[in-house]
């Protein structure tokens, strides 16, 4: 499902390339906010900023009346990952990376029936002292970050959500943009990493790298046959249900298992 808001895209001085129009780009960690942006950039002329309202896996933040603050004047993208397949993934990231030694935006359990029902915190990894932000389980996190964008006032925000599945099993999806921002094509085929790939004479990619976050495996029925599901227990799934605020779900058209 795509649920767009936005009227128009109009142009900024930000971005990569100055005078282009630009586009914002959230969505929660390993929710595929880098393919967004992927097909954003290589399918249009925009630029995408990921970082234009604040930390991109941070959601929009509540400036008061009186702040000598404002938000951006242009678009934002974002993308949702079904909470289901969203805990796992999270969960497996978090373990192959600290694994690996390398520090992430994330602190969690290790064992993944802890790592679901403990409170995780968030951060940007990136910024030296980093404010945090803390919540009773990964679940909390995605409700969270997803109140926050789906709830924007279309008044004040031009806003467009995509589901990750959704551009995964078909890119062709990005192109519901065309008609609510004016966008200009770069050309007839649509560019995905595959098929990029496949022009610099490459393997085709069945990882995870060519679709979304970089460095898991990918296989687009492991979505439309929901196998994630395989990950839980019948209790893990109860407590599932018990966390899953049901207005996003049955707003982004995904199911309580």
């Amino acid at each position: 499902m795509i649920r767009c808001l936005f009227k128009g895209l109009q142009q900024s001085g930000q971005g990569s390339e100055p005078g282009k129009p630009v586009i914002a780009v959230a969505g929660a960690l390993r929710s595929g906010t880098n393919y967004l942006k992927f097909l954003l950039e290589q399918n249009y002329d925009v630029a995408a900023d990921s970082n234009a309202f604040g930390w991109k896996h941070g959601g929009v933040p509540v400036f008061a009346a009186s702040a000598q603050l404002s938000y951006p004047d242009m678009p934002l993208a974002y993308i949702v990952k079904n909470p289901y397949a969203f805990v796992v993934s999270l969960h497996r990231y978090h373990q192959r990376k600290i694994k690996a030694g390398h520090r992430i935006s994330l602190d969690a359990e290790a064992e993944f029936n802890a790592f679901l029902t403990s409170p995780v915190t968030i951060f940007d990894s990136q910024l030296d002292g980093s404010p945090q932000l803390r919540f009773s389980s990964p679940v909390q996190y995605w409700n969270f970050l997803y109140w926050n964008l789906e709830t924007l006032d279309p008044k004040r925000f031009r806003v467009a959500g995509f589901n990750y599945e959704d551009l995964v099993t078909n890119p062709l999806g990005i192109r519901m943009v065309e008609s609510v921002a004016g966008l200009t094509r770069r050309s007839e085929e649509l560019e995905t990493p595959k098929n990029q790939l496949k022009r610099l004479g490459g393997a085709v990619m069945t990882g995870e790298k060519s679709t979304a976050e970089g460095d898991e495996d990918f296989d687009g029925s492991y979505y439309t046959e929901k196998r994630y599901l395989g990950s839980f227990t019948d209790e893990q799934l109860a407590f599932m249900r018990a966390e899953i605020d049901p207005w996003l779900m049955q707003q982004r058209g995904y199911e309580i298992l």
